[in-house]
């Protein structure tokens, strides 16, 4: 009787429940989120150098080719997190087939001034190809310059002829060794009689 009560208690309660509340914006999960900018996701990457975490952000996190791309940098020193401001330099590149890298853009120089610590290095940028792409900061620290690289992947890109030419590859070099071996196999061997 007990388990018959409970089955009716439990599919009660199912069929009356409404849509549990959720903490979504936009139709976007709360942990797709930084703590600090609740709104569309971004890439976030952070390096760190010898004294300081530079972080670095773009939004939307998956551009599309033609679209643009919002860029932001932070530079904090460690520990304490004091904000710094120096200008930095930036390259971007395309990152080529054979390992490479193609300039895309001419270097340029950022200024700090956004936001509420004055730290924000800030830019826009618009990619016309789906590929992967650099973007390489020159951040002075301590009487030195670091470069630092980081990642952008603008569109989706196809990694599979890439890699159906690497199987390809591999099967020929495979056929072409076992090839070798049968003819190897099938020449009639010669002994030589007598001794020296």
């Amino acid at each position: 009787m007990r388990l018959v009560v409970a089955a009716l208690v439990f599919a009660v309660s199912s069929l009356l429940g409404g849509a549990a509340a959720a903490h979504h914006i936009l139709g976007i999960p709360h942990y797709k989120y930084s703590e600090e900018y609740p709104q569309i996701p971004f890439l976030e990457v952070l390096a760190q150098t010898p004294e300081a975490d530079v972080y670095f952000t773009h939004m939307p996190g998956t551009p599309r080719p033609g679209e643009d791309v919002r860029f932001k940098i932070y530079a904090t020193r460690r520990p304490g997190g004091e904000p710094l401001t120096p200008a930095m330099k930036v390259e971007v590149f395309r990152k080529e087939f054979g390992g490479g890298l193609h300039a895309v853009a001419a270097p340029f120089s950022l200024e700090a001034g956004l936001g509420p610590e004055a730290n924000d290095f800030k830019f826009f940028m618009a990619f016309a190809e789906p590929e992967a792409y650099v973007v390489r900061v020159h951040f002075p620290e301590g009487g030195r310059t670091e470069v630092i690289d980081f990642p952008v992947t603008i569109g989706e890109t196809d990694d599979r002829p890439l890699f159906g030419g690497a199987v390809g590859l591999l099967f020929a070099a495979v056929a072409a060794v076992a090839v070798m071996k049968r003819r190897r196999g099938s020449r009639p061997r010669r002994t030589v009689e007598g001794g020296v």
